[in-house]
């Protein structure tokens, strides 16, 4: 990433480049996010003021916001810098950096399979709704067998009910 920057022309402060991986990692997709933040600003500003032409628009409620993200990110990058000075500080500083997306990919299958189970639930109650309402099966008439029963056993109340 580095050779790339210098590639087009731009110069790393020492002070970025004497920090840790983790920590760097860490500076580059908090820049991601203040980025995200001021166009995602500049865009809702637009738009208050297009709703309410009178008003001052909403910068001084997010401009606050935008102060406390930037002290945040200076503060956890002191953080994880100081944490990587340690024995294994490297490795609890890639793991508070990577925790994130972790928790992220775990709730993206949670929410995946929450959607799945909800479409499969709502299938069945469609089959069920439908055979209630007396339209039958939708794939055909349904075969009701006799159940097999044991001379030797008592059949289960199940088996009967069939």
């Amino acid at each position: 990433m580095y050779s790339i920057m210098k590639l087009l022309g731009f110069k790393i402060p020492d002070i970025i480049m004497k920090l840790c991986k983790p920590a760097q990692v860490y500076l580059v997709l908090s820049l991601i996010s203040v980025i995200f933040y001021l166009i995602s600003m500049s865009d809702v500003n637009n738009k208050v003021v297009e709703a309410e032409p009178d008003g001052q628009g909403i910068h001084h409620y997010t401009g606050g916001g935008l102060v406390v993200q930037i002290m945040f990110t200076i503060l956890w990058i002191y953080l994880l810098n100081y944490i990587c000075q340690f024995k294994y500080g490297k490795k609890i500083a890639w793991f508070i950096v990577l925790l994130p997306f972790f928790f992220m990919g775990l709730m993206l299958v949670g929410l995946l399979c929450a959607v799945s189970f909800i479409a499969l639930q709502t299938s069945k109650n469609k089959i069920l709704q439908k055979k209630i309402n007396g339209s039958g099966s939708i794939n055909g008439p349904e075969v009701v067998s006799e159940p097999v029963i044991d001379s030797k056993k008592k059949p289960y109340v199940s088996e009967l009910l069939k």
